[in-house]
Parts: structure tokens; sequence; C-alpha cells
């Protein structure tokens, strides 16, 4: 099977430190979630790579476990577990690896609400199957939990800016009841929020619950990554010779200045004025002009043509 390096996947050095690797995380699934990288074939593959590298970097023993192998082998190597590998830290904490013990499901989260386990590769199963089933003859299989639960909650861009809270309403077996949910400052269109035990009730337990967001546009702003962009109109006269105009922002209002000269599309920059200010706020230019000129407008305008020297 291939060797991963889970190291490389995320971007960080081997001694990174347990709050580097979540950092690096939470950049990188941003980034390839498949949600915002619906034009990548390879997004689906990547966002899982990941996660399955952050899976085992940021648990302490599975850490532990993987950094055994040691730093010779190379991404795309085909591996094999050495053998002895499951008495590396005592059959106590690793117990029945390699002697059939059964595989499992983890179920984790991954801080962006990216669902449960599952879907790993054989490297991952070959290393960590085992973990939790002990050793010995034969298993009891652990009563199931309850099936997960997923609804969708609306919120504006000033929101997700900001972060706020909603008010969910459940109903279940023993009536309904009310759950406050924070949702944080930087949350995007198709993230999810994972409740735990929040979900149908099985002989095992509670599933969870899923609450996926969804930005509703209010045609001001448009979202780029962390990045905020609003179309500024500009009249061709204040293009021309340059002005200065208020553009209204998730932080208020500011006085931007507009240099001589400005065409339309052309973008300039309020820094750290972005989505929950891990961004930037773009001020798109767009030329308007007058849908129907007056005489005098009209003479200038032709005035104008005669004298310029302009050729676009």
């Amino acid at each position: 099977m291939e060797y991963k390096d889970y190291y490389k996947i995320l971007g960080v050095e081997r001694n990174a430190t347990q709050e580097e690797i979540k950092k690096r995380y939470r950049k990188l699934a941003r980034e390839c979630h498949p949600d915002t990288c619906k034009g990548d074939p390879n997004a689906e593959k990547r966002f899982k790579e990941i996660n399955e590298a952050y899976e085992v970097l940021k648990d302490t023993d599975k850490r532990k476990r993987y950094d055994a192998l040691g730093s010779n082998w190379q991404e795309g190597q085909s591996f094999r577990p050495p053998p002895g590998f499951e008495h590396i830290f005592g059959e106590e904490v690793f117990g029945g690896y390699g002697r059939g013990g059964r595989s499992r499901t983890f179920s984790f989260d991954f801080g962006t609400g990216a669902g449960k386990g599952g879907g790993f590769s054989d490297f991952f199963e070959s290393l960590f199957g085992d973990l939790g089933m002990g050793s010995g003859a034969a298993q009891r299989s652990a009563p199931l939990k309850g099936s997960d639960l997923e609804t969708e909650v609306s919120i504006s861009l000033e929101e997700a800016h900001t972060g706020t809270n909603r008010e969910i309403q459940l109903q279940g077996a023993k009536g309904a009841k009310r759950l406050n949910v924070k949702i944080p400052a930087g949350a995007y269109d198709g993230m999810k929020i994972r409740l735990t035990g929040q979900g149908n009730v099985g002989p095992g337990g509670a599933g969870d619950l899923f609450l996926r967001i969804r930005l509703s546009g209010n045609g001001k702003y448009r979202i780029e990554g962390n990045d905020i962009v609003a179309d500024l109109p500009v009249t061709p006269w204040d293009a021309a010779l340059g002005t200065t105009k208020e553009i209204h922002t998730p932080d208020g209002t500011y006085s931007l200045k507009i240099p001589a000269g400005v065409s339309s599309g052309q973008r300039l920059r309020l820094k750290g004025r972005g989505l929950a200010h891990k961004g930037d706020f773009f001020a798109q230019i767009k030329i308007v002009l007058p849908k129907s000129l007056t005489a005098e407008e009209k003479r200038l305008f032709t005035e104008l043509k005669k004298v310029s020297t302009f050729e676009p």
C-alpha cells in the first residue's frame, strides 16, 4: 500500500505544535472544501487527505504511533507495517494489531463541520484500525448509535462577519426542545456545525445534528474566499478627474479616495476588512453613464469628443 506523509500533506514540520497543526488544517480545509472548489475534480480527494492527516496528527497517541515509523519514508512509497510494530507502545494501548483485530470506523469532528469518519486510506487502517477494539477472541459489537440529522440555517453576510446565535427547535420522542447555537465569525456558505448527541436516539446513544450554513445574499456584497467585494458606482467625470466617495462595509462606512483615470472593473482595497477580518474588502469600480443627457451635458460631451486625443 502507499505510504502517506501526513506532515507533507498538511504542509507542516514534523516538530510542529498542536496549535500550528490545527491552524494549518483549518486554512487548508477551507481552501480545499468541495463546496468552494466545485470546478476542481481533485478537490474531494485532497479534502479527504487533509482530514485524514489531521485525524492522525491532532491525536497524541496516533501521532506517536505514526512518528514511530521514522522519518525516512517518502510519500507514495510502498508501505508494509514493520514486524512487531503493534508492541511499540504496549498491547494495553494498541491491543490486537496484526492479530486479526477488527477494523473500526472512527467518528471525529473536523472542526469545520466536515461530517463523520470513514473513508480512510488502507495506510490509515493498517496503523489505526485496531484502536479501541482491545485484544482477545470474540468481540461483541457495540450497540448502534442513533442516526445523524441535518438541517440548514440561513444567515446574512453581516452575521457571518461578526458571528451570531440561532435558536433551533428540535422535535423528538420526548417532545420539542430548543437549542441556542453559536455560529462563529467567518462562517461560510456550505459550512457544517456539529451538535454532538442531538440526533436520533439509538440503543448505543444519540447521533449528531449537523447544521449546514447558507449565506443569504442581499445584493450588496459578494464573497470570494475570505474577501468581500462590492460594486462602487462612479460617474465618468469622477473617474477621469478623481474624487473621494463613501463606501459601505459590514464594519461601517469609510471614505475611499478614487484616483484620477480609474477604470471600470478596477478594485480598490480596504485591508483587513474582509469576512471576520480574515480577508480584505474590495470596492470594484463601476463607471455609470446617465441614461439621458440635458442639452448642456450633450454639448459638453460633444466638445470633449472634439478636443480629446484619448484612444481606448
